[in-house]
């Protein structure tokens, strides 16, 4: 707190103090009392109202530092009202009083907020595993009655799949660093695993996937690592611009990282929109032609990413090309 702002706050004090100096001293006059002694009289009163506003002012400024570096030192700051040395004066026992009231409010109020998100992300989580289980029978079924209606249904059935592993991973989002486990994963039978898993949707597609050059290992969570790759995988074929649709799958040893990179003939994306393609519900201009997009699956990718210490990056040309690249660091002591 500033002196001059002190001041200001004590500006209907001094005006009083300034009044009743004035009138006393037209009484004084008026009394026959020179101007001399009046001058002094005032020069008296300046310094007693000075020096009182001074040492007031020193007092406060004191306080609060010492406030402050408690409220500093604290990690859970909501519990500085509780924890404070005893007020020191009646207003701020009745301000601290007030604090208390409204933190515990708000501590109440955000202790119940997070019960409730606690509670519908555990019961996602039951639905989403309850779900699974009809899934896997209609694909069994399907499995082993095979005809062209057969297939399509399965085809439908991976897509249903899928939407529901997002929301699977949507809802652990918040907490992934109980659920991961850093281990050695082959790129490419991680990749392989995640065609296999939709297999009838890239055969509906006409999807031609390459992945001759794919080669080497990183340290990573593999079921976190095939969802990010499955998202990337069924956005190609979702923008796909013609048939057959050509995905090249690589992999490049440089030195302190390995990228992955997948890169496919589509759509592309606008130059304009290429720095907005992680941003939550962004679905961009080739999203809103019909292709049922959500914006979810790009910003997903990013923030697993960022939990795995994993650097995702994209490069395209509209019309052209489209290049997702996952730049993977070789320490298995990651910081997620």
């Amino acid at each position: 707190m500033r002196f001059s702002s002190y001041l200001s706050d004590k500006k209907a004090v001094l005006l009083v103090c300034f009044a009743n100096g004035l009138f006393f001293s037209v009484l004084l006059w008026l009394f026959g009392l020179g101007s001399g002694e009046i001058s002094l009289l005032w020069f008296c009163f300046i310094c007693i109202v000075g020096g009182l506003l001074l040492w007031s002012y020193l007092s406060q400024h004191k306080r609060l530092q010492h406030l402050r570096a408690v409220m500093d030192a604290l990690d859970q700051k909501y519990l500085f009202a509780e924890i404070t040395d005893t007020p020191t004066s009646e207003l701020e026992k009745s301000y601290f009083e007030l604090m208390k009231t409204a933190l515990k409010a708000m501590t109440d109020e955000v202790s119940q907020s997070n019960r409730l998100n606690r509670e519908y992300r555990e019961f996602i989580e039951q639905w989403i595993h309850e779900m699974k289980i009809p899934i896997t029978g209609i694909q069994l079924l399907c499995e082993n009655n095979k005809s062209s209606v057969a297939r399509k249904i399965l085809t439908q059935t991976e897509m249903i799949s899928q939407s529901v592993e997002r929301v699977l991973f949507y809802a652990r989002l918040g907490s992934v660093e109980k659920d991961y486990l850093i281990t050695e994963v082959p790129l490419k039978a991680c990749v392989s695993e995640v065609l296999a898993r939709n297999k009838q949707f890239l055969i509906q597609n006409n999807v031609c996937i390459h992945t001759e050059t794919l080669s080497g290992t990183v340290y990573s969570d593999q079921k976190w690592l095939q969802f990010i790759l499955n998202q990337i995988i069924i956005n190609s074929v979702k923008y796909q611009s013609v048939q057959p649709l050509v995905i090249n799958v690589t992999s490049q040893d440089q030195g302190d990282y390995v990228t992955l990179s997948i890169t496919d003939n589509g759509l592309g994306i606008k130059e304009s929109e290429l720095g907005r393609v992680f941003d939550k519900g962004f679905v961009g201009s080739n999203g809103r032609t019909g292709k049922n997009s959500t914006g979810i699956g790009l910003y997903l990718c990013d923030q697993l990413c960022a939990k795995l210490g994993i650097s995702i990056e994209i490069k395209s040309t509209a019309g052209e090309y489209t290049a997702v690249f996952l730049h993977f660091p070789k320490s298995k002591f990651l910081k997620v």
